[in-house]
């Protein structure tokens, strides 16, 4: 097939459309077809738009907790574990002090603003807290149960490693206490 073959076959198929849009009679006058088009667009946008808007709220909704309400936590790592309670406390199980940023943010997604500094002792300087009911510790495994709602405001919970010597042996131990937010820390790298 060459050129002139090319060429009369498209010259053929455009005469055919040609003919066919002669036979063409719409009963629609064009500003009609036009002004039903912008409509349709019009609808789609404001679909578009709602949807979009639905989702930013979702969004928004399920990442802000709502003044002291947190979602529920139940994180679970080799290390360590957080879980919310059904009461509003946060129980923190502390197995190995690994992982420090995401005991953390698991710590923060359960309403409790914290610190922690793994491997570093930051403890120096910080007021204990457990006393004063906001918190309960137990001994094996270490670990604790906080109420977020008790923790003083403008206060975080600093969590720390602490020298333990047990059976005469030096260990490093896990340890809490309050600092004011912006208070800076004096920390020293832990040994064993």
């Amino acid at each position: 097939m060459n050129d002139d073959d090319v060429l009369t076959i498209v010259r053929d198929h455009l005469a055919e459309a040609r003919d066919s849009l002669a036979t063409a009679h719409p009963a629609i006058p064009a500003c009609e077809v036009i002004a039903t088009s912008r409509r349709r667009r019009t609808r789609r946008w404001l679909a578009t738009t709602a949807t979009a808007c639905a989702a930013a709220g979702l969004a928004a909704a399920l990442t802000l907790p709502s003044g002291t309400q947190f979602r529920p936590v139940h994180e679970h790592l080799a290390a360590w574990s957080v879980d919310t309670n059904s009461n509003g406390t946060v129980t923190v199980t502390v197995r190995q002090l690994t992982h420090a940023a995401e005991l953390q943010r698991a710590l923060a997604q359960a309403g409790v603003p914290a610190i922690v500094t793994f491997p570093e002792d930051c403890l120096q300087g910080t007021q204990n807290w457990h006393t004063d009911g906001g918190m309960t510790a137990s001994a094996n495994p270490p670990g604790l149960t906080i109420t977020p709602s008790q923790i003083p405001s403008g206060t975080k919970l600093l969590f720390s490693v602490i020298p333990v010597v047990i059976d005469g042996t030096k260990n490093i131990g896990f340890g809490w206490g309050l600092v004011k937010n912006g208070q800076p820390l004096h920390c020293t790298p832990s040994t064993t």
